[in-house]
């Protein structure tokens, strides 16, 4: 008797399904542990930036921590919230029944989504923009829990790179939860991944001891904290301010940032002369505060220490590309009031000025107009600080009208505008190494100024002596003047 098949062809038809059930099945889990990695790593994130501002934000923020020290901290948090992200992946791979290759796929939606939210706020940003501000919101929201070292490496790489690492920050989670999931299925034996979890913490470990040891190297400043000389100048000298303070005294470029301050030309002669300050780095006095330190009885050491250009600004929509400083006077004297005067459309000038006794201000009466009377310019053209100024012609109504000036590394570095533009003087670009050349026509000089009473073992002419020297020119160079040899 041959034996009959007791499957039903209903049961055939299952049999037969099952293999896509299993795919569906599959995918879906799949999905499922996207969306929780994905709500876990939100979770995560905001958590440790959280726990970073309130546990660790006093440590990252330490004054008394050299570079160095500061460095390895960072290094040493970043290694513990990179073992944190292997262990997730450890994790998922060990209570999930899924096959450990399918679930190494299982963060790809943190890094698509990561992805996607960089190269969108990247499109939308300007060079202009950084890698902060409205632009970049979402994305630093996404990314909570690399703000706090985004904060940090700002002050060590061209603002330019900012964006780029900030983009690591996106891959760093999902590799490092893949890689976690990958070792589950390397180390079979559970001796094997006990062993894991040690050597994953062993570099945060070890990083700690690092940076423990670091705290006791002792410091090779010229000056402490009480020694330094009260220094205070223009608002473009503000960061050759912050160098000094870094190089001097070992103060790490964060505090420097955040600590070192200016009250422009003006405040700052009235601050030496007063003796509130020890030594300014600003363009040269006007005859208001020339005649202020005569009434004072105080005698200004003027020490030349670098170089820079006086520009002129118009809106980049305009077609003037260069002046003479002739045409340049004209337009300021009133005589020429037309840019189709002096190549341009046939539009109105408007010329804004900035406030008396700014340094910009002193070197354009003295330096440009060289007897030409200025134009009285009007309320709303008559500009307070060197940011506004370059605010004002790119963004002023009838933008393509607008002249304006300042210093170049000001306006090129400092506050750097995508609206505005550079005029050619003479048909001379500025750039360094006109400047150093001599070739651009407006060279500003930034001096060091000091009370001349000073003698010579004081603090204050220690500094001015490693400012004229190599340490000191390179220290210049560095802050984006030309330094004077």
């Amino acid at each position: 008797m041959i034996p009959t098949d007791p499957s039903t062809p209903e049961d055939i038809k299952q049999s037969a399904q099952s293999p896509a059930q299993d795919w569906i099945l599959i995918i879906f889990s799949l999905l499922g542990w996207g969306i929780v990695s994905l709500i876990l790593y939100l979770v995560a994130s905001i958590g440790i930036l959280v726990f970073t501002e309130s546990s660790v934000g006093s440590w990252l923020q330490t004054d008394n921590l050299s570079d160095g020290s500061l460095a390895i901290l960072h290094a040493a948090i970043l290694s513990v919230i990179t073992a944190a992200f292997i262990s997730y992946g450890l994790l998922i791979a060990a209570v999930s029944r899924e096959s450990v290759r399918l679930l190494t796929f299982a963060s790809l939606p943190v890094l698509v989504v990561g992805v996607y939210l960089w190269y969108s706020c990247y499109r939308s940003s300007s060079p202009m923009d950084g890698f902060e501000g409205n632009t970049w919101f979402i994305y630093l929201i996404y990314v909570s829990w690399a703000t706090r070292g985004f904060d940090y490496i700002r002050h060590y790489v061209p603002g330019g790179w900012m964006p780029f690492i900030g983009l690591s920050a996106t891959f760093l989670p999902p590799l490092c939860s893949m890689l976690g999931t990958a070792l589950y299925s390397i180390t079979s034996r559970s001796w094997s991944r006990s062993n894991t979890l040690v050597s994953i913490s062993t570099l945060p470990c070890c990083m700690a001891l690092c940076f423990g040891m670091s705290l006791v190297i002792p410091s090779s400043a010229e000056f402490t904290s009480q020694s330094y000389p009260k220094v205070d100048g223009a608002t473009a000298a503000i960061h050759l301010g912050q160098e000094l303070a870094h190089q001097l005294v070992g103060m790490n470029r964060p505090k420097a940032a955040r600590t070192v301050n200016f009250n422009t030309t003006h405040n700052a002669y009235v601050n030496l002369i007063s003796k509130k300050a020890d030594l300014i780095l600003v363009a040269g006095p006007s005859d208001e505060e020339l005649q202020l330190a005569k009434e004072s009885g105080v005698a200004l050491k003027l020490t030349p220490i670098g170089k820079d250009a006086f520009i002129f600004l118009v809106h980049q929509s305009n077609p003037v590309e260069s002046l003479t400083i002739q045409q340049i006077q004209a337009i300021y004297s009133g005589t020429v009031h037309n840019w189709q005067e002096v190549g341009g459309n046939d539009e109105a000038i408007t010329s804004f000025q900035r406030e008396p006794n700014s340094g910009s201000q002193t070197y354009m009466e003295t330096k440009v107009m060289k007897g030409h009377s200025l134009i009285t310019a009007a309320r709303e053209h008559k500009i307070t600080g060197m940011g506004g100024m370059i605010d004002k012609v790119a963004e002023y109504t009838n933008a393509n009208n607008a002249i304006g000036y300042s210093f170049y590394y000001y306006a090129n570095e400092m506050h750097r505008r995508q609206g505005v533009k550079f005029v050619k003087l003479n048909g001379i670009e500025s750039n360094k190494d006109n400047i150093r050349n001599g070739s651009y026509p407006l060279t500003a000089v930034l001096y060091a100024v000091t009370r001349d009473e000073e003698p010579q073992d004081e603090p204050t002419s220690r500094m001015l002596s490693w400012l004229l020297s190599a340490k000191g020119a390179a220290a210049i160079e560095k802050s984006g003047f030309v330094p004077i040899q």
